[in-house]
């Protein structure tokens, strides 16, 4: 149920996205970019500060901060019809330290989350495993990331180390990404068998890339195994390390070539992990996946029409709730000024020892799902998006659920 405070929010959030929508003229915005900006003209909502700023800037200091809310309903089907309201504002800041005077090459980065009246859609109204939403997180201030990053012979060989999320490196597809549900971010062969960390937990980490080639790379990260859970890690800081908890070592090679881009990739986790037919404790976990992104019109620089293919699957089939996953789709931008549109498929398969382990338990739960998702992407102003979206869930992992019509309008403001 919406509070008054919400629904005020988000009123004047329209407001002022119906507003921004109406003024904003991109070629009046090329031919007075030398004339003072309006609001509606700024890169970020509150402007430059005065020029405090640039000032910033220019001496390595760049602090941000994105709000990010939604309103979600599931039209038809799922459990049962109903609205959810979510919001998360993300905040942070990037130090240059070359320009800082301190260390040459070297950045740090931070960055915390406020989650507001983050309702769980998919758990409230559709009984579904891919969360329908990307943004679902326990209400919360937390920390997310901290880390320097440190560049190597010209560039050619880049490190960070510090608090880190796995998802921020690996299984990336710039097309998937503008979608909503949370299968199309880190994939479920990961983020649903391990506690490897992800949006919205960080952990301590180390990361690295080499370029061999302009288009040839290989990336690789060791993470603490378990990031704990949001209830239990509230704060961000409140997970351990331990030989039971094991790491998360991610190996990715990148290939560009063409217009498009491929990446293979494995996870090994040395944890512990149960045994769904035996419930015995096994030690080690591993995953494969595919990530491809190719451009059928425009290029990576300046995408017009372009279509990915990202798949995983865990040989390891009797301690994993996720057997394979697999999702493809088509996105265009540039039809009209500042939008991208999209549409996309996904398909997951539980393993049988899951399944087999959730019905004898009495839970009546499905062997796969599946999800179709259209998007639309509009950029109001340089500092506002507003994006209208719609999935239909298939086959939703608690069998008493039936098909779910799903729609969700977010709307984002970089201050």
């Amino acid at each position: 149920m919406w509070g008054k405070k919400q629904v005020q929010n988000f009123v004047l959030y329209g407001l002022v996205c119906v507003a921004a929508f109406g003024a904003y003229d991109p070629n009046a915005l090329a031919s007075a970019a030398d004339q003072p900006k309006s609001w509606l003209e700024r890169e970020q909502l509150t402007g430059d500060w005065g020029g405090g700023r640039a000032a910033l800037a220019d001496r390595g200091v760049s602090p941000y901060m994105t709000w990010t809310s939604q309103i979600t309903r599931n039209l038809d089907g799922g459990l049962r019809t109903g609205t959810d309201m979510e919001g998360v504002v993300e905040l942070g800041a990037d130090l240059d330290l070359e320009k800082l005077g301190l260390w040459k090459g070297a950045t740090i980065h931070t960055s915390g989350f406020w989650i507001q009246d983050n309702d769980d859609p998919s758990a409230d109204f559709i009984g579904n495993f891919d969360e329908v939403s990307n943004l679902t997180a326990l209400r919360s201030v937390r920390f997310y990331q901290a880390y320097v990053k440190q560049s190597f012979f010209a560039g050619k060989v880049t490190a960070k180390i510090g608090q880190l999320a796995l998802d921020d490196d690996f299984m990336i597809s710039a097309q998937s990404s503008m979608f909503m549900n949370a299968s199309f971010g880190s994939l479920p062969v990961l983020s649903a068998n391990t506690k490897a960390p992800i949006y919205p937990l960080g952990a301590l980490g180390a990361w690295a890339q080499m370029n061999f080639t302009s288009a040839f790379r290989l990336q690789m990260g060791i993470y603490g195994g378990d990031a704990g859970t949001q209830s239990s890690n509230r704060n961000g800081f409140n997970y351990s390390l331990s030989l039971h908890q094991g790491a998360a070592m991610m190996t990715e090679l990148g290939l560009d070539r063409g217009g498009g881009t491929c990446k293979l990739g494995a996870l090994l986790h040395t944890g512990e992990f149960t045994d769904y037919r035996t419930g015995d404790v096994r030690s080690g976990n591993y995953a494969l996946y595919m990530v491809l992104d190719q451009m059928l019109i425009g290029n990576r620089d300046a995408p017009k029409l372009g279509v990915f293919l990202r798949s995983g699957l865990t040989p390891l089939v009797a301690c994993n709730e996720v057997d394979r996953y697999i999702d493809a789709g088509i996105t265009g931008q540039g039809l009209c000024d500042g939008d991208r549109v999209g549409i996309g498929c996904s398909h997951v398969s539980f393993g049988g020892p899951f399944v087999e382990s959730q019905r004898n338990a009495g839970i009546q739960v499905t062997d796969s799902e599946s999800v179709i998702e259209l998007s639309y992407q509009k950029q109001l102003t340089h500092w506002s998006m507003i994006q209208p979206d719609l999935q239909y869930v298939i086959t939703p992992q608690n069998a008493a659920a039936s098909n779910a019509l799903v729609a969700t309008v977010r709307m984002r403001i970089n201050f």
